[in-house]
Parts: C-alpha cells; structure tokens; sequence
C-alpha cells in the first residue's frame, strides 16, 4: 500500500464540537494529495466522538487511559504516522479548501525547511500571533499576569510576539505555534518528537528550537491562512493568581522547565 502525502494528528480534550467541524472541513476541502487523519483523545470524549470519526474512512481515533498533554498526545498520534509530512492540527480551526494544498505545494518547494506555521486569523479576519522570536526567562509571567502592562513588559512582548514582522511575507522565524504546524517526517526522524516533559506549553518553543539546531529552517507560510478560535484560559491579573489559575501554572512550569533544559544557552538560529 503507499503511504500517504500527509499525516494529520489532531489532539482533543473535551472539543468533540470542534473535532466534528475540523473534520468536515477538510473533508469539504477535498484536498489534492493524499493523507491519513490521527484523532487522540486525550481520556475524555471518546464515546461522542466515535460516530463523527467512523464517518470519514481516511480518520482513525486513538483513545487514552489518562491525559497525555500536548506534546504526549501529538506523539502517540506522531507515531503512527506514515506521510512525508506530518500535520498538526488544533480542533479549534477552520480549514478552507485550497490551503492545504498551498501549505504543501510550499513545503515541496523548499526542502530545507524543517517546519512551518501559516497564517492564524481571529475569526473577525484579523492577524493572531502564531510565530515567535525565542523568549527571554520573563516572558512567561509577563504573558500570563498584568507585570505585561508595565514598559518594559510591553517591549519584550512586542519583540517576543514579533509585532514588527510583516505578516503578508514568508520568512524564517525562531518558532511557530503548534496549534497549526507541517513537520517534514525526516526532520522529525532526526530531533525526535515532542519532549514530554512539557505537559503543556514550550512543547513546540522547544521543536523548532532542535529543529533550528540540528541545520533546518523554520518558517512562516502565509501562503496558507486558517481561522483560529483561540482562547487564552491561562491569562491572570496578577502573580499570585498565576499559582491557582491550573494553565497559567503549566505555562510559568513548562517555562522553568525549558530554561533549566537548555542552561542559559544563546538561541540564536542553528545554534
């Protein structure tokens, strides 16, 4: 049997709305190449989703005994996967037809590129941030508490959200989102997957981090534009709250966890 173009991982928790509108939006988008889709449920809608899976013969569903994180639950979907690209889907997207097959047709063209992001909209048609520049130790907390409304709070956000970049361009990026990401299969064969020891936040910082290291790009593809519903839930007022709000105390401790893992190390690109 040949092995598909694509492989799609999609991780749900709680999201079989979303999973059923993801999945008939790529099946209404007919793409051009060939693919596989991997739903993982991370151990919690399983039964509901089973009849919106069945529906469509190119998905299969993984189910889980415990909640694997992110970067868990992409990989047990990772390896199971077949394709020359592996696709990482979020449930929350809108997918139009078309921008697959630019996203594709784009990565073809250029294989150096190890990994890349497109372009993220609000459903309003505005621009969502989705590419990064590397983040400094205090990134985490100026995100997730009002520390980011002071001066320099607000410089390292603009620089780390890169409010400078000019959206309608292709360009490297020290990292894109792994709400929307096309792995080439190789690069994942040679840095490995997701590091697990990130439950939740930095799993993708990280990736693209080994990506860069190990002498592939990373880039930004705005050649391809899905709408995402993105809801910041980790996001509190002040510093103290970040100790009882659960995801603003995943993305402070996966933050910790990447700037212990990597010691103080530059992250300039192909480090």
């Amino acid at each position: 049997m040949r092995k598909p173009k694509v492989s799609f991982v999609t991780v749900n928790y709680k999201t079989p709305h979303f999973i059923r509108h993801l999945l008939r939006g790529i099946d209404e988008a007919k793409p051009a190449f060939s693919y596989e889709y991997f739903i993982v449920d991370n151990a919690s809608d399983s039964d509901t989703l089973d009849p919106a899976v069945r529906r469509y013969p190119w998905a299969t569903l993984i189910k889980t005994d415990r909640n694997l994180g992110f970067g868990g639950g992409n990989n047990l979907g990772i390896s199971r996967a077949t394709g020359e690209y592996v696709v990482l889907l979020n449930p929350d997207l809108t997918v139009f037809p078309g921008e697959l097959d630019a996203w594709i047709e784009w990565m073809d063209r250029r294989p150096d590129v190890g990994i890349s992001g497109p372009r993220t909209l609000n459903p309003d048609g505005t621009d969502q941030y989705s590419s990064y520049r590397f983040p400094g130790p205090f990134i985490p907390l100026y995100r997730r508490t009002l520390l980011g409304a002071t001066p320099w709070g607000r410089r390292a956000i603009a620089s780390y959200l890169m409010h400078d970049m000019d959206r309608n361009a292709e360009q490297d990026v020290d990292w894109v989102q792994g709400s929307a990401m096309c792995i080439r299969r190789s690069v994942l064969e040679h840095v490995g997957p997701f590091d697990e020891r990130f439950f939740m936040y930095f799993e993708d910082t990280d990736l693209c981090r080994r990506v860069w290291e190990a002498g592939h790009r990373v880039a930004y593809t705005p050649q391809a534009r899905f709408v995402h519903y993105l809801q910041r839930e980790s996001r509190t007022k002040y510093p103290w709250e970040a100790l009882t709000n659960r995801l603003a105390r995943a993305h402070i401790q996966s933050g910790i966890t990447y700037f212990l893992k990597y010691r103080g190390k530059p992250t300039s690109r192909g480090a």
